[in-house]
């Protein structure tokens, strides 16, 4: 039962942490405005050519004043004019195409799936337009194709790269399809009929080549050739299809690059994109006699969220539904009503967003007393069209514009602050949850610590039944006050927090045992290993002090053990600090990753023989095929980048044979030490089918260690006689002990999770980690597989730590809710540092960081549970002592309660 509320409990905190930072933020149910045409004006393009040129920079277009784009620059120099384009952290492929195309910057929900897929619904420009067409890779095509078209599907080409004849030839394929699309007459008559198309251009070659080559290589710019020359012969190819002077053309980007070829932050080289503007509608800026580039000190520059509206207004339709951007002024060759209008259109689209949260706000039952926007509310909103149909009515449209923009602004600024307006309440009630928690947790160890048990209050009791009718009241309460239902549940968790550590109390007796000891046991670990691992990234350093403390006993008793042991220990900190504290960490060594597995996956095999270790002929049958067929996997996949059906056949099926053998083999198995080594040859087998290169060799390496390192303190202790007289402890040395192995357990969690090559600082894995079980990416399967890689070495310490250590046995449980408090403490301390806005890697860190010390007790207890089962009716032994401990678990009445 304390399982299931310790998985309840974290579960509802992380599901807190989300709620705070990461809510949605689209409106529903919006309704687009009218467009210009019904306002009863002509906008100066039918139709709209946009192309998008993934990863190209502003520096590169502006460079050397053009001499890199030469086409391009012929261009400017009869037409068009040039700005930059100003993109927002994080700079990735798919939040710029939604800041280009729906006028919004990534909602933060988004960062909890890579920004990779829709968290919601949300319109565009593709929409607004109902006749778009568009050749793109398949990837972006999957940001815009499911959204709701309300029946006009949007038209796509699309491809993968590796379908392409040649590498690099993603423009190129674009190029044709366009073309061949305009030289079907079919086509030209169809889309020369609609008013308002979209025609969009995707070239990946710029950010491609970027990746593999940097952009100051020779090979980039040979590209950029390639790029901007089929740019130029596509637009003059519309041109002489069309032949009316009614299509505009864009060109930008959806992120820039810096100089090492990679993005995501937020530095001017990534954040800075192109803007060139052709064509029909286009305002023609101020240019010298010889049309130099303009330079960056005086060049125009707009937000890319900017360019929705802009878009639009050119074709003469309403920005899309969830714009959150202003249409910048100056960029149109139009009339002064034609721009007023549009601008009014932009603006009404802003304050119906605004609207909806402000009357949700003022319909609640405390709004009169509760913080508000005071700036702007429905007041406010009703004087604008009147105000500014006045100001139009009377032709002065420099002022109706400066209202739209006062009006915009204040609405932006207005939907910012509604959208966040409980985030502090939230910040502040979860805190209470995390503190009650830990309350609730000290009150459970105290109760454990004690020699008699003593009994709990229980949920019958007037304090308990107080509570719940205070949280009951709360519920209408703050339904009247129009507050979300998911928030409503996260207010009031505290209350039910609360109610669940009145239960813990005990009838009598202190409530918690030694305060001051248990918040030191608590604070220095938390902070210690929060310290070492994701601030200073010195782990190796804490890493090699803890266990040779630990283990400090045996030094002075050397022996042959205890030089592996602390050859291995030195080995585990010597790769830490590698991995640490250099650039490539281990990929420093000139050997290449497939052959370091290859030689993990032989020592998977001659490890166990070199210790000593005996398994039944189908165990080490089983092994040495799975590991036999999995190397010629590996070899598979490396030079012909594809795996056979029989590979996945075994892997597969070796997998299930790594677990269910354990229990088929429990019989025959009947001491732990015995069990263990089953259970580590299986797991590590799996490690070897898991892991890419130095994986699973690290896994190896601190695996050993961590057994050897119990073996040698397990023998430094007195003799038997002499322990056993010392195990009646006060509840201070059990107190102690219990933090002792809680921190050894999350530091080689840790350890572990660190060795296997995921950054702390940002949880990436790669797609290659399930190569050998499934032929395609999948983000389920894969990430699950990555789950289970980090699982499995803490798995077998736990399983270790039950087998080889009497009083972890007896007091699982106690050793748990130590890791428990510890890993919160960790986790309340990053839960008021995250950050939702910004460098993709930063937020990437802010969350994974958190939700780590989340998921490592979720772990540890499915770790616990299937070092039970693994680990039932075995009997344990004392290291280097001729008999055997007479301790088994069924027996233990102290291990059911654990």
């Amino acid at each position: 039962m304390w399982m299931l509320q310790a998985l309840v409990v974290h579960i509802l905190l992380m599901g807190a942490i989300l709620n705070t930072y990461f809510q949605p933020n689209l409106l529903p149910n919006l309704v687009p405005q009218k467009t210009m045409r019904e306002m009863g004006l002509e906008p100066p393009a039918d139709r709209l050519v946009v192309f998008v040129t993934d990863g190209l920079r502003a520096a590169t277009f502006l460079a050397n004043n053009g001499s890199d784009v030469p086409d391009l620059k012929d261009i400017y120099r009869k037409q068009g004019r040039i700005g930059i384009s100003r993109t927002c952290a994080p700079t990735m492929t798919r939040p710029g195409h939604i800041a280009i195309f729906a006028g919004f910057n990534e909602d933060p929900a988004a960062s909890l799936i890579n920004l990779r897929y829709n968290p919601d619904d949300f319109d565009t420009v593709f929409n607004r337009s109902r006749n778009m067409i568009g050749w793109a890779h398949k990837y972006i095509v999957s940001y815009f194709v499911e959204l709701s078209h309300g029946g006009a599907p949007l038209r796509f080409d699309s491809y993968m790269e590796r379908d392409l004849p040649e590498k690099l030839t993603c423009d190129k394929w674009a190029f044709d399809k366009v073309e061949n699309f305009l030289r079907n007459g079919d086509n030209v008559r169809e889309w020369s009929n609609y008013k308002t198309a979209v025609f969009f251009v995707y070239l990946a070659d710029m950010d491609i080549a970027a990746h593999r080559f940097r952009p100051l290589s020779k090979r980039f710019f040979q590209k950029l050739q390639n790029t901007q020359r089929g740019i130029r012969n596509t637009y003059e190819l519309f041109e002489r299809v069309f032949n009316d002077s009614r299509t505009a053309y864009l060109m930008t980007s959806d992120h820039g690059m810096n100089n090492e070829g990679t993005h995501g932050s937020g530095t001017s080289l990534e954040i800075e994109t192109p803007l060139f503007m052709w064509g029909a509608g286009v305002k023609r800026d101020e240019i010298d006699a010889e049309a130099n580039f303009p330079e960056k000190p005086n060049i125009s520059q707009v937000d890319q969220t900017q360019l929705a509206p802009l878009m639009s207004s050119l074709i003469g339709l309403p920005p899309p539904k969830n714009n959150l951007a202003l249409m910048p002024v100056g960029y149109l060759n139009v009339s002064d009503e034609y721009q007023a209008l549009a601008l009014h259109l932009n603006v009404l689209q802003l304050l119906s967003q605004a609207e909806i949260l402000i009357r949700r706000h003022e319909k609640a039952m405390f709004y009169k007393w509760l913080p508000k926007f005071e700036e702007l509310h429905s007041g406010v909103i009703d004087q604008y069209a009147a105000q500014f149909d006045f100001l139009k009515s009377e032709g002065n449209l420099t002022d109706a514009m400066e209202v739209c923009e006062e009006y915009g602004k204040l609405a932006m600024k207005c939907l910012a602050y509604y959208h966040q307006y409980y985030q502090t309440p939230l910040i502040v009630a979860n805190s209470l949850s995390y503190l009650i928690w830990f309350y609730c947790l000290l009150l459970q160890l105290t109760r454990l610590c004690k020699k008699e048990k003593t009994q709990r209050r229980g949920f019958m009791t007037i304090s308990t039944l107080i509570l719940a009718m205070i949280g009951i009241l709360l519920i209408p309460i703050m339904e009247l006050q129009k507050v979300p239902h998911i928030t409503i549940f996260y207010l009031i968790l505290p209350v039910g927090m609360l109610i669940m550590a009145q239960a813990e109390r005990p009838v009598k007796g202190y409530w918690i045992y030694h305060p001051l000891w248990n918040f030191g046991f608590i604070l220095v670990p938390a902070v210690l290993i929060m310290w070492m691992t994701f601030i200073i990234r010195h782990l190796w350093v804490l890493y090699g002090i803890s266990v040779l403390l630990n283990n400090r006993r045996a030094l002075r008793k050397p022996s042959i053990k205890l030089f592996i042991w602390l050859s291995l220990a030195l080995i585990v900190t010597a790769i830490l600090f590698m991995e640490q504290r250099t650039t490539k960490g281990l990929r420093t060594i000139p050997v290449k990753g497939y052959h370091v597995l290859y030689i993990s996956m032989v020592l998977a095999i001659i490890r166990p023989l070199i210790l000593g270790h005996r398994h039944d002929p189908r165990v080490w049958t089983f092994n040495s095929v799975a590991l036999v067929v999995g190397a010629f996997g590996v070899y598979q996949y490396k030079f012909y980048d594809s795996v056979s059906s029989y590979v996945y056949v075994v892997t597969w099926s070796f997998l299930f044979f790594a677990f269910l053998s354990i229990v088929y083999f429990a019989k025959s198995l009947p001491e732990a030490r015995k069990r263990l080594e089953l259970i580590t040859i299986n797991m590590i087998t799996v490690l070897s089918l898991l892991t890419n290169s130095w994986g699973c060799l690290n896994f190896q390496v601190v695996i050993t260690e961590f057994i050897f390192g119990l073996q040698v303190y397990e023998e430094s202790k007195e003799t038997k006689e002499i322990q056993d007289a010392k195990d009646e402890r006060t509840s201070l040395q059990n107190l102690k002990g219990f933090y002792r192995y809680g921190y050894m357990i999350l530091l080689y969690f840790y350890v572990a999770f660190f060795l296997a090559g995921h950054w702390l600082s940002s949880f990436l894995f790669k797609s290659t980690t399930a190569r050998l079980f499934y032929p395609h990416f999948s983000l389920y399967i894969a990430g699950s597989l990555v789950m289970l890689k980090v699982f499995i070495p803490s798995m077998i310490f736990i399983c270790a730590l039950y087998a080889m250590v009497p009083f972890v046995r007896k007091n699982a449980r106690s050793i748990l809710i130590c890791v428990f408090v510890i890993s919160n403490a960790m986790g309340l301390y990053k839960y008021y540092f995250i950050r939702n806005r910004g460098s993709w890697r930063t937020v990437r860190m802010c969350l994974d960081q958190i939700l780590l010390t989340h998921a490592v007790i979720l772990m540890l207890l499915l770790g616990i549970c299937l070092a039970k089962i693994f680990l039932a009716n075995t009997t344990m032994e004392r290291p280097g002592r001729n008999r055997a401990s007479n301790t088994r678990s069924t027996l233990a009445a102290a291990e059911t309660e654990a």
